[in-house]
């Protein structure tokens, strides 16, 4: 059945469009680059109030352990 369906022509250019498409995601990623930089002074975050869906949320500070691994550019 799968034979049938690979031989007609339109399968084996949706086929090809796939495999194609595949190949460029795998070749032409980017890896995700960290960023140790802060947009807004620690200060302005403690004040900062933020809404979210209708809810809102006010930043806290805290200090946290960083992995091990990191992603270079």
């Amino acid at each position: 059945m799968l034979r049938e369906i690979l031989a007609k022509p339109q399968a084996n250019m949706l086929f090809s469009f796939v495999i194609g498409l595949g190949l460029a995601v795998l070749m032409f990623h980017r890896p995700q680059v960290e960023v140790e930089e802060s947009l807004h002074e620690p200060d302005k975050l403690r004040t900062m109030i933020t809404r979210v869906d209708g809810k809102c949320f006010r930043y806290r500070i805290e200090d946290a352990s960083c992995p091990d691994v990191r992603v270079s550019a």
